[in-house]
């Protein structure tokens, strides 16, 4: 019988769970191994498609990084190009007096030429060695002219001798002992006005500056200046090495084309984007431009200080700005001075820290004496000079306001473009410093003289000097603040002339040819009645009546009655025409009351009445400008000096003889006694009340026109005798007048006439006098009836 066997639990259920679970666990593995394997490939088929999108983002985002590059890159350099290939700068406007001209036999001093000399900064010395120098021996002077460019060409620096014998210049010598017909020296700077840059510079040419200075300038600043591509890296790693070696900013890697492009067409804010911007534009101009033409940039742009709201800028300017010297002058110690400013304009500012800017400036030395720019002994010499600067003066605009009106008005005239007028223009004008100086001179201590003599006060005053030969204004004061620059008494201050316009009732009369100097004109009480029936009753200034007088006697001595009653029978219509031809453009009222000078007119308008009388009646427009060039030299404007004859030269000539006479035994003979041996002309003049005090003189050369008077028009106590003309006499004191030496025309004789008939005598009838009267007139064989 078969035995029945019990099962091991514990191996039955060993071999059960494993037999069991074995079919499902071989299958899980699998799927995991798959699932695995297939996260696996997503993973790495995501970082695959994100690197190679990240990669596609990153070459598309720098091509877009490199497109925006390139165009900033075009921007900038289309910037720097249009700046730096235009105009660079608004360019002050530079004002400049006349030349000082010479020519064989001229009526001229010594004392006027170095006048002008020591004006112009020229240094006197035994022996003559470069410009800007002169030597005296005698009555001969030796000049070193200064090279310059003149309107009418660029004239280079050379020797010339003046001799001098009497009152004249008596010949002109070149270097090699030679006569020549003429020579002159540079017009002296008398203004630069600014623009709305507030920015001062002037430009020079990169080949006008001494090498010196450019060697010093590269030493200092900037050594591998013609190496470098307008970035130095070294330059840059050795400054970052010092300063962190210092522990603060000591030393700059900036080349000078860095320099340059910070200060020209950026601000001076300190950012990683300016620094880049920095130097982007440095590689563009080293790219674009030659090394002269970037360092020519650099001299003229450099910022050197400030003259009040004015920045000083270029080694042009500075050299004027503190050493009163062209730049080419330039001894080794100021060259130095203004290298050793580049770093710091107002830190080593040598006005205010001289042992600073010597200390700097001796450094500046060494290097050049280190690196064989300078000997021993101009290295030696150059360190015993003490710091020596000019002192700080107001601006030069401020000097002559009255003047600079007058030739701001004619410069928006002439040149309408600012645009051109801001790119640098040079006026070349009339202006004589030495009349000007004298004017001032003449009014600073005339007007207190005669406040005080007087017993009045708060006088006012407009002088103005017209050079006859070009109709040039040479100088002119605008009120008794010379410095003030508002209201010009000289051009729009009207006041009624009194008998400054009697000449022209004179002229008239001999333009009629119905007068002369000998007739006989009525002095006694006289009543006019105008069209509206209301009467005028003119008086001598006097109160008193003479009778019959010759005309002569009558212009000399002002006396009004005469005047009025040959205006009156010429008529008053002849006198407002004579006047319009004189040059006064405004509408002349006929009114008899014009023949006493009811005509309200300012300094200027009387100037240009008078200058047309003082040359022999030809009329030109008075100006100030000569002519104007632009930067580069070219003419823009020349004046030119055509004028009109008006008159007849007969009747001038006559007119002139009386107005001569005014001086001799008129109303200004005080002349006479100042200047016994010098032939002048000219005209007093009084407005009713005694408000306005006028007189209107002229030498050879020149017409000067002078007014007192009060802003309020209250009375000054003053006539035409006692006030203008004091200020004349004073004015003239310290020039050199010559003497009024027309020529007779042909239509004119001298005859001996008899003041009580007004008709020729023969010489031995009794008391005559000889008279300028027309050749029709003449009688060569008068009798003493």
């Amino acid at each position: 019988m078969a035995e029945k066997k019990t099962p091991n639990p514990k191996s039955s259920t060993k071999k059960a769970t494993p037999k069991k679970s074995a079919a499902p666990k071989s299958k899980n593995t699998k799927n995991t191994k798959k699932t695995t394997k297939q996260s696996k490939s997503k993973l790495a088929q995501f970082k695959q498609r994100t690197l190679l999108g990240l990669w596609r983002l990153f070459w598309k985002g720098s091509i877009a990084v490199l497109a925006v590059l390139a165009f900033y890159v075009l921007y900038l350099d289309a910037k720097v190009t249009k700046q730096f290939e235009g105009n660079k700068w608004q360019l002050p406007v530079q004002v400049y007096a006349r030349t000082m001209d010479f020519r064989p036999d001229q009526y001229l001093s010594e004392k006027e030429v170095l006048w002008e000399l020591k004006r112009l900064n020229y240094s006197e010395v035994n022996q003559l060695s470069r410009t800007g120098q002169y030597v005296v021996e005698g009555r001969t002077i030796r000049i070193y002219r200064r090279a310059f460019e003149f309107y009418d060409g660029v004239e280079q620096g050379k020797v010339f001798t003046l001799n001098f014998a009497g009152k004249k210049l008596a010949s002109i010598v070149n270097e090699s002992g030679r006569r020549v017909p003429k020579a002159r020296l540079e017009p002296v700077q008398i203004a630069r006005i600014g623009n709305d840059s507030k920015q001062d510079r002037e430009f020079v040419p990169l080949d006008k500056f001494p090498t010196i200075l450019k060697d010093a300038l590269l030493v200092v600043e900037d050594r591998n200046f013609y190496e470098h591509h307008g970035v130095s890296v070294m330059s840059i790693l050795r400054a970052l090495y010092t300063n962190i070696k210092a522990g603060r900013t000591v030393q700059g890697g900036s080349t000078l084309t860095q320099q340059l492009a910070k200060n020209f067409y950026l601000t001076r804010e300190r950012t990683l984007t300016r620094k880049i911007n920095e130097a982007l534009i440095a590689m563009i101009l080293d790219f674009r431009y030659s090394k002269d033409a970037i360092l020519e940039a650099y001299l003229n742009e450099v910022y050197l200080g400030q003259a009040y709201n004015q920045g000083v800028h270029g080694m042009g300017l500075a050299a004027e700005f503190y050493f009163a010297k062209p730049v080419d002058e330039l001894e080794f110690d100021q060259i130095a001075l203004l290298v050793a400013m580049v770093k710091g304009p107002s830190y080593y500012n040598p006005r205010r820290y001289p042992e600073r800017a010597q200390e700097r400036r001796d450094l500046v030395l060494r290097l050049l004496a280190e690196n064989g720019y300078l000997s021993t002994n101009e290295y030696r010499q150059s360190l015993e000079r003490p710091i020596k600067v000019e002192p700080l003066s107001r601006d030069r605009q401020q000097n002559y306001p009255g003047y600079l009106e007058l030739v701001n008005r004619e410069l928006k005239e002439l040149l309408p473009d600012q645009q051109v007028i801001n790119a640098g223009v040079r006026i070349f004008t009339y202006f004589d410093l030495q009349k000007q100086a004298a004017m001032e001179e003449s009014i600073r201590k005339g007007l207190p003289y005669l406040e005080r003599k007087y017993k009045t006060e708060k006088l006012e005053t407009a002088m103005l000097s017209v050079n006859l030969e070009k109709a040039g204004v040479s100088a002119l004061v605008a009120g008794r603040d010379m410095r003030f620059s508002g209201l010009n008494r000289a051009l729009d201050t009207k006041r009624q002339v009194g008998s400054l316009v009697k000449p022209a009732i004179y002229l008239s009369a001999f333009e009629q040819n119905t007068h002369n100097l000998g007739t006989l004109l009525e002095d006694g009480p006289l009543e006019v009645k105008d069209s509206s029936g209301d009467v005028w009753t003119p008086e001598n200034f006097d109160h008193k009546f003479r009778g019959e007088m010759p005309l002569y006697e009558a212009f000399s001595k002002s006396i009004n009655i005469p005047a009025v009653n040959l205006g009156l029978d010429i008529g008053v219509h002849k006198v407002a025409e004579t006047l319009s031809e004189l040059g006064i453009q405004q509408q002349v009222e006929q009114y008899p009351s014009l023949l006493l000078g009811a005509l309200e007119l300012s300094s200027f308008d009387v100037a240009q009445m008078y200058s047309t009388i003082a040359r022999q009646g030809r009329y030109q427009p008075l100006t100030s400008i000569a002519a104007m060039t632009n930067s580069v030299g070219r003419v823009l404007y020349e004046h030119r000096t055509r004028s009109e004859q008006r008159f007849a030269e007969e009747s001038i000539y006559m007119t002139n003889y009386g107005l001569k006479r005014v001086t001799k035994d008129g109303t200004a003979k005080r002349i006479n006694l100042h200047f016994p041996s010098i032939q002048l002309a000219g005209k007093t003049g009084t407005s009713n009340d005694l408000r306005d005090s006028w007189f209107a003189g002229f030498d050879h050369n020149t017409v000067t026109v002078t007014w007192l008077g009060r802003d309020d028009n209250k009375p000054t106590g003053l006539t035409g005798s006692s006030g203008a003309l004091e200020l004349y006499i004073r004015y003239l004191k310290p020039l050199n007048p010559q003497a009024i030496a027309d020529q007779r025309p042909d239509g004119v004789r001298w005859a001996f006439v008899n003041p009580k008939t007004g008709r020729q005598a023969a010489p031995s009838c009794g008391k005559v006098i000889q008279l300028p009267i027309r050749r029709e007139l003449f009688n060569p064989t008068p009798t003493c009836s």
